[in-house]
């Protein structure tokens, strides 16, 4: 990904807080709205609890979409959203770890109504790396790029 393109992608993921995260189970993929964060490399984090069906089925297959957009204030109408499709593998990030607490200010930082979930033991942490982007913004601006 050059530096345009990961600009575009990092401003679309600054602007949003939630995205779509798609995971595979065992007979069925499962897609679930919650809130993001991200690193500067553009990998992105996401909490839930250990009971969830989406972190089960991350930890037996790894791979996972995210579907981001600006549908939210974007014109809808004349097709100009902003939106991403990010395919990576997911890995859980250790609690009480250095990479936990770096990672869980950024993610508080821009979600800080999602702090009382810390207050879990439950808690997991799960960072996708990218692989695969897919973005686009109206019907002229668009890439696609294996990572």
């Amino acid at each position: 990904m050059d530096a345009e393109q990961k600009q575009k992608l990092a401003n679309l993921c600054a602007q949003q807080h939630v995205a779509v995260l798609t995971t595979q189970g065992e007979a069925w993929p499962t897609a679930h709205l919650q809130a993001f964060g991200q690193t500067d490399e553009l990998d992105l984090i996401f909490i839930m609890l250990a009971d969830a069906e989406k972190y089960a089925n991350l930890l037996a297959r790894p791979q996972a979409t995210v579907a981001i957009d600006n549908r939210d204030t974007a014109d809808v109408s004349t097709l100009q959203v902003a939106r991403a499709t990010i395919q990576g593998l997911a890995a859980e990030v250790a609690r009480n770890s250095a990479e936990w607490d770096e990672l869980k200010e950024r993610f508080l930082t821009k979600n800080p109504f999602e702090e009382p979930f810390f207050g879990y033991d439950s808690l997991r942490m799960m960072r996708l790396t990218p692989k695969r982007v897919s973005y686009a913004n109206g019907l002229t601006d668009s890439f696609k790029v294996e990572l």
